[in-house]
């Protein structure tokens, strides 16, 4: 089976397009007809229903396409590790990242790694904590950096930087305090800014709370927001507290634009964790990777 035939197939498949599957490729829409016609002849079964300007699947392409992703993968990773044997480490890895991992960790390990490891092709992607870590079970992602523990007993996680949360607050707070007995009620009364379910950050401070004895159900929510930078622009606009990375709240807290409420009596710390699949073939670049992972 001709592998530009296959290449020509999976392109067709992915973009749902001849034209577009050949300008991707470079080769003209006749060429990619002709190898798709080639390949449904090899194997005696119509792959597209070609439906008007609309191309579908049929099961049989349903089929041959979960194959496909096998094959280039094996191909992937032989040529990886052909490329090891004289001491290079190359290809494409991808790199996944909740809020805070993207912007303030993986950056400066990236650059770190490929100063080393220059044939290296990385592929940042973003989401939270829960979308990253579904990504590397899924293999839409080698590895990723999120700000809570995989559960899934297929990945392999490891703990390689603690971070502190912090709460803060809108500027006009600047004296305000969470002190004294009644500071869990005063928690409670005040308009929240909230991080989404699936965020790390929301899930460390959920616990931080029910162990200081507070039921995150009980704090007054007047926003949800999917990102760090959205949350510390909503508290500078005066809607809300809001609990973030001190990583993050950095230049905010320099500048004046945000204010930092004190809680003594409310530890919020937690772990960043590298993550990837233990049952997958590791190749060359993902190994150095995660090497280099260890002296974050």
């Amino acid at each position: 089976m001709d592998i530009r035939r296959l290449q020509a197939f999976a392109k067709v498949y992915d973009l749902r397009s001849f034209s577009r599957a050949g300008d991707e490729l470079m080769l003209s829409q006749p060429t990619i007809s002709a190898h798709i016609m080639a390949l449904e002849e090899e194997l005696g079964a119509q792959l597209f229903d070609r439906l008007g300007r609309t191309v579908l699947p049929t099961q049989a392409g349903d089929l041959l396409h979960r194959y496909c992703i096998t094959i280039f993968s094996q191909l992937d990773m032989a040529k990886a590790d052909i490329l090891a044997l004289s001491q290079r480490v190359s290809g494409d890895l991808v790199i996944g990242g909740s809020t805070i991992p993207a912007q303030y960790i993986i950056p400066g390990l990236v650059a770190r790694f490929l100063k080393q490891y220059p044939e290296v092709r990385v592929d940042l992607r973003g989401g939270d904590t829960s979308e990253i870590t579904a990504m590397v079970l899924a293999g839409d992602a080698h590895a990723g950096i999120v700000g809570a523990p995989a559960r899934q007993p297929e990945l392999a996680c490891r703990s390689i930087l603690e971070d502190q949360l912090v709460l803060v607050a809108p500027r006009a707070q600047a004296h305000a305090g969470l002190t004294g007995e009644d500071w869990r009620q005063r928690l409670t009364e005040l308009p929240w800014v909230m991080r989404e379910a699936g965020s790390g950050t929301r899930q460390a401070m959920e616990e931080a709370l029910l162990a200081a004895g507070v039921d995150p159900r009980d704090l007054r929510q007047v926003l949800l927001v999917h990102s760090s930078l959205a949350v510390l622009e909503c508290v500078a606009a005066g809607l809300g507290v809001s609990v973030v990375s001190r990583m993050a709240a950095r230049g905010y807290l320099e500048s004046g634009a945000v204010t930092l409420m004190e809680t003594p009596e409310l530890v919020m710390q937690r772990h960043f964790y590298i993550v990837h699949h233990a049952r997958r073939y590791m190749f060359p670049a993902l190994r150095f990777f995660l090497a280099a992972s260890e002296v974050v």
